[in-house]
């Protein structure tokens, strides 16, 4: 199941709407985007007693489609640098009900780079997440190349629903816990060493367009 938001901008205007129900529990709470103001919508879970679960605050910039299935979902979340600037970084994430959110952005490169016989340590933060669509039973992604040019490819690669439930008990086993304040929401992420791919001082290529934290 897919779903597409575009958040428009109105002015200043920071009011945000009840829950809207999307698929599996999971629905969201959208806003208008100001101009000093991040991402307009928040992913939630929705529990059988009508608790909510905030599963990613940042999203809408981007204008990708999240996804679902059953009790999974998988979305681009935007990722806000120190100064919780927002610049055009992105990261893959997957939930199953009831959260919390993974970042697999890391992991499903790796994978790519093993379909492609390359040493992941040395094509590690080389690759930036940049385009999610739907395949057949399961999702597309896209990461460009950073320094981008005609001899630069973009990595492609396709996952069924249950090779994206096999990460998500993966990395619920072997994840680091992330906190990120303002508002709080926990998450986890596979260590592969420091941080680099789709890094908000990073240039991220989307759709040809250049984007650099503070720059556009």
């Amino acid at each position: 199941m897919l779903f597409t938001f575009l958040v428009l901008t109105q002015g200043c205007e920071k009011q945000e709407s009840d829950f809207q129900p999307l698929s599996g529990g999971f629905g969201v709470v959208t806003k208008a985007i100001g101009i000093d103001s991040g991402p307009g919508a928040k992913l939630f879970y929705k529990d059988a007693s009508g608790k909510l679960t905030l599963i990613w605050p940042f999203f809408g910039l981007n204008e990708e489609p999240m996804l679902f299935t059953n009790d999974m979902a998988f979305l681009v979340g935007d990722m806000p640098d120190d100064k919780r600037r927002f610049g055009g970084s992105v990261i893959y994430l997957a939930v199953q009900a009831p959260g919390p959110a993974l970042d697999v952005s890391e992991d499903i490169l790796k994978l790519w780079a093993e379909s492609e016989k390359l040493d992941y340590q040395k094509v590690r933060g080389q690759y930036a997440p940049s385009e999610l669509k739907a395949a057949p039973d399961g999702i597309e992604v896209q990461y460009l190349r950073l320094n981008y040019d005609d001899t630069n490819l973009p990595a492609t690669y396709v996952m069924s629903w249950q090779q994206v439930s096999n990460l998500i008990q993966n990395i619920k086993r072997t994840g680091k816990k992330r906190i990120m304040e303002m508002p709080h929401v926990v998450y986890l992420k596979n260590y592969y060493g420091p941080d680099t791919l789709g890094a908000a001082d990073m240039p991220v290529y989307r759709n040809t367009n250049y984007y650099r934290t503070g720059n556009h």
